[in-house]
């Protein structure tokens, strides 16, 4: 993965887990030693004016580069490998929803990419909002729609590590299919129906960022049984796991609070001729 050429923010960026795995990594983020500059000494006198600079922390973009590095080809890009990954990082568009649970503050962020094989992947990372900073949108209202029955079973499950399922879900691909359908569906109304090119008409959804750059620690990953399943779009693999961080061009950020008013004004606006 590496830098867009335009300016980008952390639209994700979970300190937590960057802290765990530059431990686990062995990389270190603590500020340096200070630096110690002398100016000029007097000839046979041993004084001088000394200048010490203070320890600088590591900008996020370093951590960042310092933690894939460690990674390597443990962060798996395109999905021709099989089954299971335990990170997986991609560039493309990533939606920001809440989560709707048993659990205040949780969102969800989906990702889609193809393989060079051909295989359709969903990625569906469960985070904190605490980790989303506001200009994003996170404390934006938003529509309402459906929400999953499965809400409670999946939940559980992430608090396993995707490791424990005692649901009636209870293989791998049912509950992973039903954490597809909240990262992708949730929120689904009337109105998202009538257009589902406008996806901020979709309830619970607060935004969304092209040509993101995105890092996440996955629990679960299945291939699916084509004869058993019949989705509305072709998805051949699916990955849930956590988002570690997520980086976006400034441009391509969409906040859904401000793309609902424009088109509400634009209706107004039509509304009004005559």
């Amino acid at each position: 993965m590496t830098e867009r050429g335009s300016f980008t923010r952390y639209t994700y960026w979970s300190e937590r887990r960057v802290k765990d795995l530059a431990r686990d990594l062995e990389i270190k983020t603590d500020p340096g030693w200070k630096t110690k500059i002398t100016v000029f000494k007097v000839p046979l006198i041993s004084t001088g004016i000394d200048f010490e600079s203070a320890p600088r922390t590591p900008h996020r973009n370093e951590i960042a580069a310092r933690v894939e590095r460690a990674l390597g080809d443990l962060a798996v890009e395109d999905f021709v490998t099989p089954p299971p990954v335990k990170f997986a990082k991609g560039t493309g568009l990533v939606q920001f929803s809440h989560f709707v649970s048993t659990e205040p503050g949780r969102v969800v962020l989906n990702a889609r990419t193809q393989a060079s094989d051909g295989t359709n992947v969903v990625i569906c990372m469960f985070g904190s909002q605490d980790n989303v900073p506001g200009f994003v949108g996170v404390h934006d209202p938003s529509p309402a729609g459906w929400s999953s029955s499965a809400m409670f079973s999946v939940t559980d499950w992430l608090a396993s590590r995707c490791s424990e399922n005692d649901s009636q879900w209870d293989d791998p691909e049912s509950i992973s299919v039903e954490a597809m359908k909240i990262a992708l569906e949730q929120g689904n109304n009337n109105k998202y129906q009538d257009d589902p090119d406008r996806p901020w008409n979709r309830g619970y959804t607060f935004g969304d960022a092209s040509d993101s750059e995105w890092l996440a620690e996955i629990y679960s990953d299945v291939n699916l049984d084509q004869d058993r399943w019949s989705l509305d779009d072709p998805v051949d693999r699916i990955l849930v796991g956590a988002p570690v961080w997520v980086r976006s061009p400034r441009s391509s950020l969409r906040r859904y609070r401000d793309l609902r008013r424009n088109f509400n004004n634009k209706n107004s606006d039509l509304d009004g001729r005559t």
